[in-house]
């Protein structure tokens, strides 16, 4: 199995498809090309459901009503996904340069031989990690202030669909924050393939082995102050007037 094959969700916000086109634009170059969509899913308000047109994006829709609560829009999707594996990531969590497919692979045979449940592709600062022999992989110790977040991930269905169902009236900072004793109770298995990337901002790393920008929006602004570079490239590229949103 490779993650060329596995069921890709891109969760999006109501507010936020400006950057669903940089997104768009930007992830099957960095990945492997545009197959990259054979499988890939947007997660989308249903109010843009007669607008499909005008998004102007590639892949399938899968819809969900603005009410829900976050952990059910993520469920609603798995529960018609038939995946054991999948890939989840938001609209604004952007690879800036070639995600390195190799070694994602041989991780991935963790997760598919049920070693892992999950592997995150950043590492954060507050966690303790342990390696795992003979391959970039760590693992998060239990014992960690901090195991689960909501980054670009490789997860194993059922395992993401037991977390979620914990905490469904939740949104996403309370979903992190609640998870953390849920992963424990629940024995799961979080691993991070990031490599040594250098120090982000002030809780995480780039990644080695999947570039990408963690976030690009924080409360519907811009990071400038933590990917200066990264966005102005961007802006360029796309002609985006970053003044319209702000930054920080």
């Amino acid at each position: 199995m490779q993650i060329q094959d596995l069921k890709w969700i891109t969760h999006t916000h109501t507010d936020c498809y400006d950057v669903c086109k940089i997104y768009d634009g930007e992830m099957p170059s960095k990945l492997w090309g545009d197959q990259f969509w054979e499988n890939h899913y947007y997660l989308i308000n249903s109010e843009y459901k007669s607008k499909k047109e005008e998004l102007k994006l590639s892949g399938k829709f899968f819809y969900y009503e603005d009410y829900l609560f976050y952990p059910l829009r993520l469920l609603n999707i798995l529960s018609n996904i038939n995946s054991e594996i999948i890939v989840l990531d938001h609209e604004d969590m952007i690879l800036y340069d070639k995600a390195n497919l190799d070694e994602i692979n041989k991780a991935l045979n963790l997760i598919e031989k049920k070693n892992l449940d999950s592997i995150r592709f950043i590492k954060n600062i507050n966690a303790k990690y342990n390696k795992i022999e003979n391959s970039g992989v760590e693992i998060i110790d239990k014992k960690s202030e901090w195991i689960f977040s909501i980054q670009p991930s490789i997860w194993r269905r059922d395992s993401l669909i037991s977390v979620l169902k914990r905490n469904l009236n939740v949104n996403i900072w309370q979903l992190e924050y609640k998870s953390q004793k849920v992963i424990r109770k629940l024995g799961l298995n979080i691993g991070v393939l990031a490599g040594s990337g250098k120090k982000r901002g002030k809780f995480h790393c780039d990644s080695e082995y999947y570039p990408f920008i963690a976030t690009a929006l924080f409360k519907g602004k811009w990071t400038i102050s933590e990917y200066p570079i990264e966005l102005k490239k961007l802006f360029t590229k796309y002609k985006i007037d970053p003044l319209i949103r702000g930054g920080i």
